[in-house]
């Protein structure tokens, strides 16, 4: 089934219950897939039902929904709140985007599926913290899914990565506590470090 027939069954509720949750979930991370979905969504938005003109709301459901509304609103006063298809999506490589969150030093990645990132050098002063949120990850030969945790320290050399199926990863990027001159040099010229 095509990305534009599963946005299409998904929005007309054809799908079963874990075929939707399969779709919620893989539409964080395919771009693809969200964006049919989106479209599916404001192509069918006049097949919603209409036989509910002139129907009153009781005032007890209206005050209920009032309610939720300030409890929602005290209890993320004062946090700071984005979903995950909000933002700016920046491109990253072919078929890979990104978006920072609180830090230019904590972002989003969205890997369509079949996305590859080569193999690179890791900056000398920080580490990568990398967590699977949902979908599938490649490193060098090792898969990863939805709950597991990479660490590419600072100076390796970040393996080759690559999504089947697609997937979304929060990275977050950190300063290496404090390093040596002599360990910094060794890790730029590639010597091993030892201590």
């Amino acid at each position: 089934m095509t990305n534009e027939d599963r946005a299409t069954a998904f929005v007309l509720g054809s799908l079963s219950p874990g075929e939707r949750d399969e779709v919620t979930r893989e539409r964080l991370y395919n771009a693809d897939l969200d964006e049919h979905i989106r479209l599916a969504e404001q192509l069918f938005v006049g097949l919603q039902r209409s036989d509910s003109a002139g129907v009153k709301v009781p005032a007890s459901t209206w005050a209920g929904v009032e309610q939720a509304l300030a409890r929602e609103n005290e209890a993320l006063a004062d946090k700071q709140v984005q979903e995950c298809g909000d933002g700016d999506w920046q491109v990253h490589g072919v078929g890979i985007d990104f978006k920072p969150l609180w830090s230019d030093s904590a972002i989003l990645i969205r890997c369509n599926p079949g996305a590859v990132e080569e193999s690179h050098g890791q900056p000398v002063d920080l580490d990568e913290h990398i967590l699977v949120i949902a979908g599938d990850l490649d490193v060098g030969g090792r898969k990863f899914g939805t709950g597991d945790y990479i660490r590419v320290p600072a100076g390796a050399v970040h393996q080759r990565m690559e999504t089947h199926c697609g997937c979304l990863l929060f990275t977050e990027y950190r300063a290496v506590a404090s390093i040596s001159v002599a360990t910094s040099e060794a890790l730029v010229e590639g010597r091993p470090v030892f201590g």
